[in-house]
């Protein structure tokens, strides 16, 4: 597919930690079985052309794109980009758009979006509700938006502010700045009480200043893959009370036109 480029004066401003960033996307790209745990969540809601809404090094779009018509990867880092360009390369089925979430972006409601993607990116804006209201305007009647985003505000700490993160949600809190916004919600609950208390110990305890993904050593990484299997089934037996990370699965109700 063509890229496509949006210039936005705003998007260098945002990246003031953007090395460290990058960082922590490499090592969360060797963690293929934890993006396949998030897709697995949100699969019976996915439709067949996706906006990866903050896609990063594109670690989603990768499985999504398996069964997609379309799917539109979106981010500001101009870094992440020539990434995304080079990793989709070849692909007939993934554009690349490098583009402010936060601006208006009109072009979007021209690629006939089902399904929008947002992993890991609500706790990074600052008005989150207008970029869910943005969202709604983008999708299609009866649609879907699928998020997910830290999880429990106890536990907002040094690497959350090493992060970039303005806030970390409950499930509730979700629901309702995504009602507010017109998405009618489907499912909101909480992901992964496994890593709530390694997250706990280096960012409140130990207080480390980056970002949580690069606190682990390669082997531990190598760890985690292998267990994320069972953490998925620990969370379904459980129903977590409590989680590392909150979902949200929204639709857009066929009742209303905020066209």
């Amino acid at each position: 597919m063509p890229e496509t480029r949006l210039d936005t004066p705003t998007i260098a401003s945002k990246f003031s930690r953007e090395q460290e960033h990058l960082l922590a996307l490499q090592s969360m790209q060797t963690l293929e079985t934890y993006y396949q745990w998030s897709y697995d969540l949100f699969k019976p809601f996915i439709g067949r052309r996706i906006l990866d809404a903050g896609c990063g090094f594109g670690n989603f779009t990768a499985i999504a794109r398996k069964n997609a018509e379309y799917i539109l990867a979106v981010d500001s880092s101009s870094k992440n980009i020539q990434l995304l360009k080079d990793r989709f390369r070849e692909s007939a089925v993934v554009e690349i758009a490098q583009l402010d979430l936060e601006s208006d972006n009109e072009f979007l409601r021209a690629k006939h979006i089902d399904t929008i993607v947002c992993l890991d990116v609500l706790e990074h804006v600052y008005d989150d509700v207008a970029l869910l209201e943005r969202f709604f305007k983008t999708v299609q009647t009866g649609g879907h938006l699928l998020v997910k985003v830290p999880a429990c505000k106890w536990l907002f700490g040094s690497i959350d502010v090493a992060s970039g993160h303005n806030r970390r949600y409950i499930p509730q809190e979700l629901r309702i700045k995504a009602e507010r916004a017109g998405w009618e919600t489907i499912k909101a609950h909480y992901m992964n009480i496994a890593g709530v208390f390694p997250y706990w110990l280096r960012s409140r305890v130990l207080r480390k200043e980056v970002n949580f993904s690069r606190t682990f050593k390669p082997w531990q990484l190598m760890a985690i893959r292998r267990v994320v299997p069972i953490l998925k089934i620990l969370d379904q037996i459980i129903g977590p009370p409590i989680g590392q990370s909150a979902i949200l699965i929204a639709r857009k109700p066929t009742k209303r036109n905020s066209d």
